[in-house]
C-alpha cells in the first residue's frame, strides 16, 4: 500500500474489506473497491476459493472455505488498520454477517444480499420481455448461470444462507442494508428481514429504484457509495 495512506507509525488508519457474490469474482464491486481506495482506505477484495477459476473448482469448495478465504484478509486487515468495514455483495453480505460476529469490526454493509432469492415474478417479466423484443439477453443469462453453477455449489450457497439467518440477532455493530429494486436474484424482503433482526443498536436500510442485483455497477452507483461513505463517517 502506498506510504500516503500510512500514518507516523506505520499502521493505516481504515480498512475496507470487499467481499464478492456467490459465484462472482472481485470485478462485481470494483466500482466500490476503486471508491473507498481514492478515499484513503486500504481495500481488499479477495478472490473467495473456488471461483474465478474452473467450474469444478467450485463444486469441490465447501462454504466454510469462502468464508475463510475472506476471514484471512480480515485477521490482516485488523492487524494493519485502527478501523475495519466490512462491505459484502450478495453472498458476501452472507460472509460478512459471519465475521460481524466472530470480529470485532466497526461496521458491516450487505448490498443484495440474500435471504430469499429468485424473484420470479422479475424473472418471467424479463423471459417475456425478451420474447417480445427477441434478444434473449436476459433469458439467456439465466440459461447460462443454470449450467454454470454446479449443484453441490449451490447446496453449499443454501447451507451458508441457512446457517447465517440464524445470527443476524448476534451482529452487534452498526449495519447498513442496500437493495436494488430492480433485483431479479435477491427477493426485497431480504432486506427487510436483516434490518428487523439485525441486533445492531444503529442500522440504516436503502433502497434504489432503478438498481438491479450488480448493484455497483448500477445507474444508483455514486448515490449509494456515497451514502456508504456517509454511513460510516457519521460513525467516526
Amino acid at each position: 500500500m502506498d506510504d500516503k495512506l500510512k500514518t507516523d507509525d506505520d499502521k493505516l488508519k481504515m480498512g475496507c474489506l470487499i467481499i464478492h457474490g456467490f459465484a462472482g469474482n472481485p470485478d462485481e464491486v470494483s466500482n466500490l473497491s476503486d471508491y473507498f481506495i481514492k478515499k484513503g482506505y486500504y481495500v481488499s477484495c479477495p478472490v473467495l476459493k473456488g471461483h474465478c477459476g474452473k467450474r469444478r473448482d467450485l463444486a469441490w469448495t465447501h462454504y466454510n472455505e469462502w468464508i475463510k478465504s475472506a476471514e484471512d484478509e480480515l485477521v490482516v486487515m485488523l492487524q494493519k488498520c485502527d478501523s475495519v468495514i466490512i462491505i459484502g455483495f450478495s453472498m458476501g453480505g452472507l460472509i460478512a454477517a459471519n465475521l460481524a460476529v466472530k470480529y470485532k469490526i466497526d461496521a458491516v454493509i450487505t448490498l443484495n444480499t440474500p435471504i430469499y432469492y429468485w424473484e420470479k415474478r422479475k424473472i418471467f417479466k424479463n423471459i417475456i420481455n425478451d420474447l417480445k423484443t427477441r434478444k434473449f439477453e436476459k433469458t439467456k443469462g439465466y440459461i447460462s448461470s443454470s449450467f454454470n453453477i454446479p449443484f453441490t455449489a449451490l447446496y453449499n450457497f443454501i447451507a451458508l444462507l441457512k446457517s447465517t439467518k440464524l445470527i443476524f440477532t448476534k451482529i452487534k455493530c452498526p449495519i447498513f442494508i442496500g437493495q436494488g429494486l430492480l433485483d431479479e436474484t435477491v427477493q426485497h424482503r431480504s432486506a427487510d428481514f436483516i434490518y428487523e433482526n439485525a441486533g445492531s443498536a444503529v442500522k440504516v436500510i436503502r433502497r434504489y429504484k432503478n438498481a438491479s442485483h450488480l448493484i455497483c455497477h448500477s445507474p444508483h452507483k455514486d448515490e449509494l457509495f456515497e451514502d456508504i461513505y456517509g454511513f460510516v463517517n457519521k460513525l467516526n
